[in-house]
């Protein structure tokens, strides 16, 4: 799921913050080779690209599940800071041993959160028998409901709700905007859902702007999709396709606007449009005067009202929505040390001053990029905004305690 930008604020207000939060500094990434610095960048400004405006609906959801609010970042044992930095290494089989030990000598608020990472640590490793032996243990230990198994998944990979895995597994739905400068990391969450090999399901129907670079940028990944066999499930893609339309015109050779008729014939192409995929191929050929892209041969032709019947049984099997809270949502892990990873959040961030981060969909995140995301928050405190962090497992919460994250956001966590 993923973020809208112009919802209602639905958050309570944020408790004062600390005074002087401690920044992590990530070491700092390699400049790419020719970069001109800032000197390069005022003597060429960007040119000014046409933005295409569209008007339509469609809410996106994050869990309504209870939760807790951490307060602060030094209330960890040693062995529950070892497995969290065991675990940003990917370390986890190391991770699950240093909680295995710890269990039985942990005592009260330590042991419930060395309990709680350790059920997530064996749902992310897929061992049942050992998280169903574990929930037991939990009951009598404790004495309140254990933790429930929410289905197989990788280390890299979250659970998949029975309702999500019978719409087609991992889903991703685009933005309402779509921008050259945030729309790369936009892409790159959408590619990590692709690594499993599982189809995807993807929602076009949310998207209200688009301007070239965006445009452009969605073409060059699709040609990446293609060459790499991706499967994708797609929804809203004729009602884009009506919008990509509306904004081009046969003869009005406007460079800017090339990406658009591009990105149409994508849609077309991944809808199975043969038809209207080459009708639109000759008129942008006549247009433009250059060859237009050919339709892949592989694939199957489908009829308009074969993708209306299609798209409405994906629709029916999706799983119901949940209560929408107005958040920006992580897709994937988050490793690498990348900036265009956060760029996204920070372009949500300008439109909210509560700024709600969903991580229910992030299975790790490594120390650099922790360090970033530490760097973006207080970058965003110090504007006066109030972030609010949701969702994340509990190995991750933990990793935002050592980091001091907790410090400078509130971190809400699932129960």
């Amino acid at each position: 799921m993923v973020f809208s930008f112009f919802k209602k604020k639905d958050v309570e207000p944020d408790e004062p913050l600390p005074k002087q939060p401690r920044i992590v500094q990530p070491k700092p990434a390699t400049p790419p080779a020719g970069d001109g610095g800032p000197a390069a960048e005022a003597a060429a400004p960007p040119r000014e690209l046409p933005v295409l405006d569209f008007t339509t609906i469609g809410p996106t959801t994050i869990s309504g599940a209870r939760i807790d609010v951490v307060e602060s970042s030094d209330a960890l044992s040693a062995a529950m800071e070892q497995a969290a930095i065991s675990f940003a290494n990917d370390q986890v089989d190391d991770a699950i041993a240093i909680l295995v030990a710890d269990i039985a000598t942990a005592e009260g608020q330590h042991a419930l959160d060395t309990w709680l990472m350790l059920f997530d640590l064996y749902q992310m490793r897929n061992r049942r028998a050992e998280f169903d032996e574990l929930a037991l243990r939990f009951v009598v230990a404790f004495e309140r409901s254990a933790p429930v198994w929410q289905g197989a998944s990788g280390a890299d990979k979250p659970a998949v709700p029975p309702a999500q895995a019978k719409a087609g597994g991992p889903s991703y739905l685009f933005p309402q905007q779509l921008k050259g400068d945030t729309v790369e990391g936009q892409l790159d969450q959408l590619e990590k859902l692709t690594a499993a090999g599982a189809p995807v399901r993807i929602d076009f129907g949310r998207i209200e702007q688009i301007d070239s670079a965006a445009a452009a940028a969605v073409v060059a990944r699709w040609a990446r999709f293609r060459k790499k066999k991706v499967r994708f499930q797609p929804t809203g893609g004729p009602a884009l396709a009506d919008k990509l339309k509306a904004s081009i015109e046969v003869m009005r050779r406007v460079d800017d606007e090339a990406p658009f008729w591009l990105l149409l014939m994508e849609v077309y192409q991944l809808l199975g449009l043969q038809e209207d995929f080459e009708n639109t191929a000759v008129d942008y050929a006549v247009t433009y005067e250059v060859s237009p892209p050919s339709w892949d041969i592989t694939a199957k032709t489908k009829t308009a009202a074969e993708v209306a019947a299609e798209e409405a049984k994906l629709r029916a099997e999706a799983p119901t929505p949940e209560p929408v809270v107005d958040a920006f949502q992580f897709q994937g892990p988050i490793v690498g040390g990348s900036e265009a990873a956060f760029a996204p959040m920070l372009a949500y961030a300008e439109e909210h001053q509560d700024v709600r981060i969903d991580f229910s969909r992030v299975s790790r995140i490594d120390f650099v990029s922790a360090g970033m995301l530490m760097n973006a928050l207080v970058t965003l405190t110090a504007q006066g905004k109030s972030p609010i962090l949701t969702g994340a497992n509990e190995l991750v919460v933990a990793l935002f305690r050592i980091m001091g994250i907790a410090d400078v956001a509130r971190i809400v966590r699932k129960k």
